[in-house]
């Protein structure tokens, strides 16, 4: 889960799948000239929109951080409670959109346990959780990527593309100053090249401009909250956050 809070101290709580749902759309519009093409396309662009199939069953029922009063936001959750999780969403992703998308997500949670020990290993614990997930998914991958039939150059530009929509959704979503960079965006010469951001009132500038659209408008939903929303019970949580109405909620992007 991501929380965005307004200048009036309200906050916006933004689900995991929703979030990558915004990622969806940014793939749907990416291709500049010079940027990689989203190729099988129906495939990559799904990989983005469903990369946190894992989180599903968690957002149904999210747990409560008893030091902030508000629901654990995902960087707060340990990998000894979401690798497993992550695993699953492997299976799920296969059973249900076939070995592209699965082979993506596989590979997007290794990038993630890869790269942000500091995030998700808070404990021995969460430590060797993140190690087994690697070590299971390289097998995993390695299958997968054979029924792909593609090449590793493919994959590689495809994961990069799930990599920096990802990151690109949560600037967001959850605002350019929650996130340590955006990485890199893949080149159509196989070469990537790093994004810059400036937001300012809803409306993301990001040079050099990916996309093949002029400007793109995304859509999400959210729940929003009073300011000084607060809970102490997990259950009474859940339930305020199952009640809440949905709130649309809009950005543009624009070259920057």
């Amino acid at each position: 889960m991501l929380l965005r809070e307004a200048a009036d101290g309200s906050f916006l709580a933004i689900s995991q799948p929703m979030h990558a749902l915004v990622s969806g759309q940014m793939a749907r519009a990416w291709g500049a000239p010079g940027f990689a093409p989203v190729a099988p396309f129906e495939d990559v662009a799904t990989a983005c929109a469903q990369h946190d199939v894992a989180w599903m069953a968690w957002e149904a029922a999210p747990t409560l951080d008893a030091s902030t009063g508000l629901p654990h936001m995902f960087r707060t959750v340990g990998a000894s409670r979401h690798a497993p999780m992550w695993a699953e969403g492997v299976q799920r992703a296969l059973a249900s959109w076939g070995p592209w998308v699965a082979l993506l997500v596989s590979r997007h949670g290794s990038l993630i346990y890869g790269s942000y020990a500091d995030r998700h290993q808070l404990d021995r614990a969460d430590a060797e959780a993140a190690d087994r997930y690697l070590a299971e998914q390289a097998v995993v991958q390695q299958d997968l990527a054979a029924q792909t039939g593609a090449a590793p150059a493919q994959i590689e530009a495809a994961s990069a593309l799930v990599a920096v929509t990802d990151a690109l959704s949560l600037a967001v979503c959850g605002g350019v100053q929650t996130i340590g960079g955006v990485g890199t965006a893949p080149l159509a010469d196989g070469g990537r090249v790093k994004l810059a951001l400036r937001e300012s009132e809803g409306v993301l500038a990001i040079a050099p401009w990916p996309f093949r659209l002029p400007d793109v408008t995304l859509h999400w939903h959210a729940r929003r909250f009073e300011a000084g929303t607060r809970w102490t019970d997990e259950a009474a949580m859940r339930a305020d956050l199952a009640a809440a109405p949905q709130h649309l909620v809009t950005a543009r992007l624009v070259a920057g």
